[in-house]
Formats: C-alpha cells, sequence, structure tokens
C-alpha cells in the first residue's frame, strides 16, 4: 500500500519548480517504484494486493492544488495500467480515495467561506473509517476485484465512476468545426461533466459513523491522504 504524501499548495503559475517536484515525487513516483520494487516478488508468488492512495483531487480537481490533482491523476492511470497487466497473476491493484481528517488536510488553508465550512465537517471523518477498507483490499475476499476505485467517507463506502464515452455523434462525412459545435452544443450536452471541485461535489457532511466512545480513533491521526 502506497500512502505517501505531501502539500504544496499553489496555483499553476505561482507554484514553484520544487513544489511540484516534491508532490510528484511523493505521490506518484514513490509509487511507480514500489510498485517496479514489489511486482516480480508478487508475479512469481501469482499473488499479490495493491493499494494506491489516491484522493478526489486527482478525479476531479481542486483549485490551488495542480502538483497534487496531477500526481494523484498519475496514481490513477498507473493503477489502471498496473491491473490489466498482473490481473492473469492473481494480484489486484486498486485506487483508494479516502476522506480522512489529517495533519495533511488540517494544513489547507481555508481561503473561501466553503472551504472553511468543508474543513469543518471534515473533521467527523477519522483515518480508521477508512481502514476497513484497506484491510479487505489487502485481504483474500477482495479477489476478482481489481482496476476499481473505492473510497470511504465517513460511514458511506462509494464506488466510483472512470473516465469512458457516455455518448456519440456520427456523422458519416466527417464534422467541420462547425458542426462540432452543434454536436458538442447540442445532443452531447446534456452529458457534458459539471466544473466542479472536490470540495464543490463533497460540500455536504459525510454521513457520521456511529462511536461508542467520542475518544475512538484519536491514536490514528496519520499525514496520508
Amino acid at each position: 500500500m502506497h500512502a505517501a504524501g505531501t502539500l504544496r499548495d499553489g496555483l499553476l503559475h505561482t507554484a514553484g519548480d520544487d513544489d511540484w517536484d516534491e508532490v510528484l515525487g511523493a505521490h506518484l513516483h514513490v509509487g511507480v517504484q514500489l510498485t517496479r520494487a514489489l511486482v516480480p516478488a508478487m508475479r512469481e508468488a501469482r499473488w499479490g494486493r495493491i493499494v494506491y492512495v489516491g484522493g478526489a483531487a486527482g478525479l476531479v480537481g481542486s483549485v490551488g492544488q495542480g502538483a497534487y490533482d496531477v500526481a494523484k491523476a498519475g496514481l490513477f492511470g498507473l493503477m489502471r495500467g498496473a491491473a490489466l497487466e498482473l490481473d492473469r497473476r492473481g494480484i489486484t491493484v486498486n485506487y483508494l480515495v479516502p476522506f480522512a481528517y489529517t495533519r495533511m488536510t488540517a494544513s489547507i488553508p481555508p481561503a473561501t467561506p466553503a472551504l472553511e465550512r468543508f474543513k469543518q465537517h471534515a473533521r467527523s471523518s477519522r483515518p480508521c473509517d477508512v481502514a476497513p477498507l484497506v484491510a479487505w483490499l489487502c485481504s483474500e475476499r477482495s479477489a476478482g476485484v481489481t482496476g476499481q476505485v473505492l473510497g470511504v467517507r465517513g460511514a458511506e463506502l462509494g464506488l466510483w465512476s472512470q473516465p469512458r464515452p457516455v455518448q456519440h455523434a456520427v456523422r458519416s462525412e466527417g464534422f467541420t468545426p462547425e458542426l462540432v459545435d452543434v454536436a458538442v452544443r447540442g445532443a452531447l450536452s446534456v452529458q457534458l461533466t459539471p466544473l466542479e471541485s472536490e470540495f464543490d461535489l463533497f460540500a455536504e457532511p459525510a454521513p457520521p459513523v456511529s462511536r461508542a466512545d467520542s475518544t475512538d480513533c484519536d491514536h490514528d491521526r496519520s499525514d496520508s491522504r
């Protein structure tokens, strides 16, 4: 399981080379290196479990986190490629989208009132809420479930969609730019993806997990997101 992470937030035109290198290195390059190191033994054993800790930002996007968005999107591509390569060897590869309040997420500056509200209700989502899904993905029980994006948000377990063609426009004579405009703004328009950030998409509080003790999970604070 690859759960390394760091943040160096900044707009695309203000983040420096060092910011990009650190974030891509921790989130993406380490994931590639670990995969290359572990896969030979897994292939020989014809069994293995790989879980990449991704993030909603890599699938949806977020403002001021370009390097993080790219790194997590890269992990998604790595997951799909590895899952296809290793499927016949009994090795599953999946992408985890955890929602948990950690030291890393606490460091995100509340630039807007909406983000401040998001951070406040995010405090109820703990790393230990994500742990059962991780344990399952790493177990024998998850056999056959590979190439998937799964997430936990409080008491909610979610299966994410993945990029696929959702609608087609066919014209035997081909298209001109003008006809592309007609198609995109016409028949295809109902399937256009809204321009939402992860903070827009998950603006509402997560379904709460009932805890017998309010101090449950206090020991599991981590830096992963």
